[in-house]
């Protein structure tokens, strides 16, 4: 059984950006309906499809992430997982501050969470403590260049309105940076990559909507911004439909795009790099 004595981590001061109370808070009010939903549905399908690629079982698995258990469904039928911890409905606790001790999980999964913790760092560090030798860390996050079209309006409408702009739209984590801070962290094998989704809508009135009911405005903590008038809205969808409307789609593109990191607890089975000076031919045997 996983122990929930959480790990002792060093005390050090990380800057708040994100407001992770009321993150907390917006989560739980999700309905599952939303856009969030729906999103990570989608995100769920392409992590099974990268754990299928692994001819491995995983007998403890923490979710961090809600999806409607979707994952927990596909490992407990395919991957003969035994014992599964999700964080939701199972159980509550936070992503910044891991409850569990080191050595308990085959397997770690972070579902749309990464992008919303202050300490990025901290978080990886102690999910590799929290993963078995050789255990699997697989992550799906929001990157750096999503949104970038709702962006773009929004700061072009408020320079003329307000002859400056507001942070409107999260900062996430630079997908260049993600493989850095997988070893960073003490991974070994870290993997990158990101996949481009482009949703579609008839309005931007509709896709404010979506993203207020899936509690996906601004949580910084720093949140102060100038209010978007009607006047401003009418400005900014005309000028969403003039730049980014899409006649096959009929609609307004958004561009979301998710990062995925995979990594694993060093293990002794793992291959070790030669030293240097100790290959036994040169290159000019096989030239």
């Amino acid at each position: 059984m996983t122990s929930l004595s959480r790990l002792e981590t060093p005390k050090t001061t990380i800057p708040q950006l994100f407001d992770r109370d009321l993150y907390k808070r917006r989560r739980q009010q999700l309905r599952s309906d939303s856009i969030y939903f729906k999103l990570s549905a989608e995100i769920s399908k392409r992590l099974q499809e990268r754990l299928s690629s692994l001819n491995q079982g995983f007998q403890t698995v923490c979710q961090i992430g809600q999806d409607q258990h979707l994952l927990q469904q596909y490992l407990t039928n395919f991957k003969k997982t035994d014992f599964f911890v999700q964080e939701g409905e199972t159980l509550r606790f936070d992503e910044e501050a891991l409850p569990f001790a080191a050595n308990s999980f085959d397997l770690i999964l972070h579902v749309l969470s990464l992008h919303a913790v202050n300490d990025v760092p901290g978080v990886l560090a102690q999910t590799l403590q929290c993963l078995k030798p050789d255990g699997l860390f697989l992550a799906a996050f929001i990157g750096e260049d999503s949104f970038q079209e709702l962006r773009t309006v929004l700061e072009a409408v408020e320079l003329e309105h307000y002859q400056g702009i507001s942070q409107r739209v999260s900062p996430w984590i630079r997908t260049r940076d993600a493989g850095s801070l997988l070893q960073r962290a003490g991974f070994a094998m870290p993997l990158t990559d990101c996949d481009r989704l482009e949703i579609f809508y008839p309005t931007l009135t509709m896709l404010l909507q979506d993203l207020k009911q899936a509690k996906a405005t601004s949580f910084l903590m720093n949140r102060q911004t100038p209010p978007l008038t009607r006047s401003l809205l009418s400005k900014a969808e005309n000028l969403y439909k003039e730049r980014f409307w899409d006649e096959a789609q009929c609609g307004i593109k958004v561009s979301i795009d998710i990062v995925y990191m995979t990594g694993r607890r060093p293990s002794p089975n793992h291959q070790k790099a030669l030293s240097p000076g100790s290959a036994k031919h040169h290159l000019s045997d096989f030239l």
